[in-house]
């Protein structure tokens, strides 16, 4: 009985630790993109991207489709005196689209710390479209935009008598 029960134990183990899909797998890819992201290795960041993607940063007027123009952007957004910088994501959802490819949508929230204080912006909301390639899962699309904020509520209309 104990030996059932312990072989019992050892499959389940063995079978939850190799159920990663291509879902886990891009957003694993995906959380890379963060961790990258606040550091000052750009060639690293860009890496991250397949050499095809399309790509709309933030501030990017127009959509950007040669790494050469993603290294600029990186370069430019993350240069300079930033204090130690955080990227946290949050509110994040995949929605798988075959097992090579992986929507992402998403916030997130960069928070650093300038002369002495805490300074957070964000949130943003993303778009991301992974795509295996190979044996890497690579960033096809990026979109990434601030956060609307949520419209004002309307004026409450008083009740005549």
């Amino acid at each position: 009985m104990v030996n059932r029960f312990c072989v019992f134990l050892l499959v389940l183990a063995w079978s939850t630790s190799i159920q990663a899909g291509p879902k886990e797998d891009a957003l694993a890819a995906y959380d890379k993109f963060f961790a990258s992201f606040t550091t000052d290795n750009h060639d690293q960041l860009v890496a991250l991207f397949a050499p095809d993607a399309l790509f709309y940063g933030t501030s990017s007027a127009e959509v950007v489709t040669a790494p050469e123009g993603r290294l600029v952007y990186f370069t430019r957004a993350l240069s300079g005196t930033r204090g130690e910088v955080k990227a946290r994501p949050f509110e994040r959802t995949a929605l798988l689209l075959s097992d090579s490819v992986v929507a992402i949508s998403g916030k997130w929230q960069s928070e650093r710390t300038l002369d002495g204080k805490m300074v957070t912006a964000g949130p943003s909301r993303v778009t991301v479209v992974m795509q295996k390639r190979g044996d890497r899962w690579l960033v096809a699309q990026f979109h990434n935009s601030p956060t609307p904020k949520p419209p004002a509520a309307p004026p409450t209309v008083a009740p005549t008598r």
